[in-house]
């Protein structure tokens, strides 16, 4: 008799589909992204993160690399051209007065609400033959599955102080086989 957990568990063939069309939607996203205009000609889309992550409230710079797990350094790079680029403005921290903020500017809330009705729209069109609940089902799932990532990153994380080497940790790019 199957015990209660059993009847979660996912099984080998359920499993590789759902790897294989992880591994085939990250590489066509990939690629749409690399071929896609850019929506502020001089923002790269490796700075996108930073500006979403600061649409609910203004963050420190290390605080912010954390949200989108990139090191303070890059993020901090970032920030500096986004805000010479007028889409941030840096202010005093409100709780501690000697450190600083980073929000985002008048400019980057309208940026990021074309961005957001842009892909809204795209996303609209790319599911127009799904039906409502498909699409909140789907939405659902999504919600579901990244709170799980997030959940088993934390505790890999949490298991393995240093970096795995690069042939421990499977890829986007990693085979060609699964597309």
């Amino acid at each position: 008799m199957p015990h209660q957990h059993d009847q979660h568990h996912l099984d080998r063939e359920t499993a590789d589909r759902v790897s294989v069309g992880l591994v085939r939607l990250v590489k066509l996203l990939q690629s749409l992204r690399q071929h896609a205009p850019r929506i502020h000609p001089a923002v790269d889309a490796t700075a996108y993160p930073v500006l979403f992550n600061l649409a609910a409230e203004p963050r420190r710079v290390s605080a912010l690399a954390e949200c989108v797990h990139s090191d303070v350094s890059t993020v901090s790079r970032q920030v500096s051209a986004l805000v010479g680029h007028g889409l941030l403005d840096k202010v005093s921290d409100p709780d501690d007065g000697r450190a600083q903020v980073v929000r985002l500017s008048d400019e980057g809330h309208a940026l990021l609400g074309s961005i957001r009705a842009q892909r809204n729209e795209w996303f609209r069109e790319l599911m127009d033959d799904w039906t409502a609940e498909e699409a909140i089902d789907f939405a659902a799932h999504l919600e579901r599955l990244a709170s799980a990532l997030e959940t088993s990153r934390e505790s890999f994380a949490a298991r393995r102080p240093t970096p795995p080497t690069a042939a421990a940790v499977p890829t986007a790019g990693a085979s060609t086989t699964e597309n």
